[in-house]
């Protein structure tokens, strides 16, 4: 009999994959036809279905004890396209009730923030869904602005009859619900908010406003919001070009065919799919290959014994690309405990991609480190290259309000001094060529870069180090110039900071 555990790992596995088919479908079916209230319930089965599949992560790690798939930081979320997806999923779900659904915005909104996307997902959705199911008629609203001490503060009000005396005191209790209540539910609701609430570094108000109806609030310092210096957002990652790759695919699943296939169109590859692993394993032989996308699951021959397959090909000199090197190798699979990685790993994949696959970005950037472990670092266009911002203004804006006014300027004017000195250095580097100066200056960039949120300019920084290091003049020749172009939009950047702060250039 399969312990607990285990059955809770294939059960995972199960519920991985039928959410990926829901997502795909979603994503490759086009809505524009659609009447405006049909469109909506679809967004709202797509949200939905994104937050399942992390709940359903969650879940399984309580089961197990472990991090199901590959560990992470919270990456940098966009607030305003997240507060997007909310009006999406909740405003067709509260109009049902014949009620309005409004988001008011204030202004200075950060950008960015840090906070871990699926805590807020559970804390909008409980307070939503309380305050629709107490409200008969009038509006839910969810107002996000700006308190004192840059305190970021996410607002649900709703027109219902407000907190009774004995539910405000039965407040974060589990089940913590009034005897006399008639409405439907189990009284969790605020409990869980509650202990969100905390995790994230943050508390909960509750009230009555002063009109009339419940008013619930998450105020989240900070310290709690602000993205820290090593976070990145998944958009943030160059999309990899691969319009000079050819690519192998090796999925039954038909949905999955169909969205991997529009993905790598998006790239630029070129590519061939394949049903199954044995359809796979002879069309190794219609090679060169320069990547492989493999599913782990699936008839004839799984994923792990044609990865194995595919290695042993090539220790006898049978290699893909047909120049001895082997092959990248990127594993898709719903199963995401460590013991499932270990084995993937084991059979020879260069990286993992869990189902369901939730974004092109998130597609892109396993490919883009895959491809980086066997030294191909895939640039992006030049013009996709000039569209990502130099440095991220909430990195930038969090180092002035530690420094404080008085020492604003000199930091300003230090970093601007730094990226000079570290540009000349590699421009001096590259000209020579000297090895060992670009190796010191880019080891002086990555940190610089990595202090202002300059990711972009940072990855490029790394890839000129490596080339460095292996004393590689055709990567190096080809990386330098973009870096420098890259130092030259933070120093401009830099400068613009320093004059719309100090109304004056260099002193």
């Amino acid at each position: 009999m399969p312990t607990a555990s285990q059955r809770a790992a294939l059960l995972g596995h199960d519920i991985r994959n039928a959410v990926s088919d829901i997502l795909g479908g979603l994503a490759l079916a086009d809505l524009t036809g659609l009447d405006d209230t049909s469109r909506q319930q679809l967004v709202r089965v797509r949200s939905a279905s994104e937050q399942l599949a992390r709940l359903s992560d969650e879940v399984l790690a309580l089961v197990t004890g472990e991090s199901p798939g590959e560990p992470h930081q919270n990456s940098a979320l966009s607030l305003r396209d997240f507060l997007t997806d909310t009006n999406d999923r909740w405003s067709a779900h509260v109009q049902e009730k014949k009620l309005r659904f409004a988001i008011e915005l204030s202004d200075d909104l950060p950008p960015l923030i840090g906070c871990d996307r699926g805590a807020l997902e559970r804390i909008l959705a409980n307070l939503i869904g309380n305050a629709t199911k107490h409200t008969q008629q009038g509006e839910i609203s969810l107002s996000v602005g700006m308190r004192a001490r840059e305190t970021l503060c996410l607002t649900v009000r709703d027109t219902g009859p407000g907190f009774s005396d004995e539910a405000m005191a039965l407040l974060f209790e589990a089940g913590g619900r009034p005897v006399a209540s008639k409405t439907p539910g189990s009284g969790l609701g605020l409990h869980i908010v509650h202990d969100l609430a905390e995790q994230l570094g943050g508390h909960i108000e509750v009230g009555n406003h002063s009109l009339g109806g419940a008013a619930v609030s998450l105020l989240l310092p900070r310290a709690a919001w602000a993205p820290g210096p090593a976070q990145r957002r998944d958009g943030d990652h160059a999309l990899p070009d691969l319009s000079d790759k050819r690519v192998l695919v090796a999925e039954d699943n038909k949905t999955n065919q169909l969205l991997i296939s529009q993905m790598l169109d998006t790239l630029g590859a070129c590519y061939r799919i394949t049903s199954d692993g044995q359809e796979a394993l002879l069309a190794l032989e219609d090679g060169p290959y320069q990547l492989a996308l493999i599913d782990i699951e699936m008839p004839r021959l799984s994923g792990l014994d044609l990865i194995r397959a595919l290695r042993q090909r090539e220790t006898l000199g049978h290699s893909s690309e047909g120049d001895g090197r082997a092959l990248p190798v990127l594993a898709i699979t719903a199963y995401v405990l460590s013991a499932n990685r270990e084995e993937i790993y084991d059979a020879g994949a260069d990286g993992i991609l869990a189902k369901p696959i939730m974004s092109i970005e998130s597609f892109g950037h396993a490919i883009s480190n895959v491809l980086a472990k066997h030294g191909d670092h895939s640039l992006p266009s030049l013009k996709a290259e000039a569209g990502f911002a130099p440095l991220n203004d909430l990195h930038l804006d969090r180092l002035m309000a530690l420094a404080g006014d008085a020492n604003g300027r000199e930091l300003l004017d230090r970093l601007r001094q730094d990226f000079e000195t570290v540009q000349t250095g590699i421009q001096d580097g590259l000209r020579r060529p000297d090895f060992a100066l670009l190796r010191a200056r880019t080891h002086v960039l990555i940190s610089l870069a990595g202090a202002i949120g300059a990711d972009y300019l940072q990855n490029m920084a790394e890839t000129l180090n490596t080339a460095a290091h292996n004393k590689d003049s055709s990567l190096s020749g080809v990386v330098g110039p973009r870096v420098i172009s890259q130092v030259n939009r933070v120093l401009e950047r830099l400068t613009q900071e320093f004059e719309d702060r100090f109304g004056e250039g260099r002193t």
